[in-house]
């Protein structure tokens, strides 16, 4: 169960009715005043799982270092493009962050994009499971 908070004082419990990704509304106002300082940021996270068939089978990625985590700049030809195909509901797109690559934030080391990267390359012939962040 979730509860969920506006402006009034009136704060209601919500129930989820599937495990679907979260989307998650902030509003920030820097002047209450004023509507025009107010900007909506909405995230989403989601996993996918992607079989490398050998390492002359390319991931597909251009990506930029964006601060610990990786930035998508551009998806093209390769296992992730293939994935984007087969599932249209559930596309990584450009300026999706990746957050973690086969549970290197879980593992208990410092999280940086250089170790995310080093650990899609590692990756040769097998699964790679991605966890993005969209906004």
């Amino acid at each position: 169960m979730f509860l969920c908070c506006t402006d009034s004082s009136a704060s209601k419990p919500v129930e989820r009715l599937d495990e679907s990704p979260v989307k998650v509304s902030i509003v920030l106002e820097a002047n209450p005043a004023s509507a025009l300082s107010k900007a909506v940021v909405n995230k989403v996270s989601y996993v996918i799982e992607l079989q490398r068939n050998g390492p002359e089978e390319k991931m597909g990625l251009d990506v930029a270092h964006k601060g610990r985590f990786l930035k998508v700049k551009q998806v093209k030809e390769g296992v992730v493009m293939k994935w984007n195909e087969d599932h249209p509901e559930n596309q990584v797109r450009p300026n999706d962050l990746i957050i973690d690559v086969n549970g290197i934030a879980s593992s208990g080391v410092e999280i940086s994009s250089q170790r995310l990267l080093e650990g899609m390359a590692a990756v040769r012939d097998g699964a790679i499971t991605l966890t993005l962040m969209r906004f």
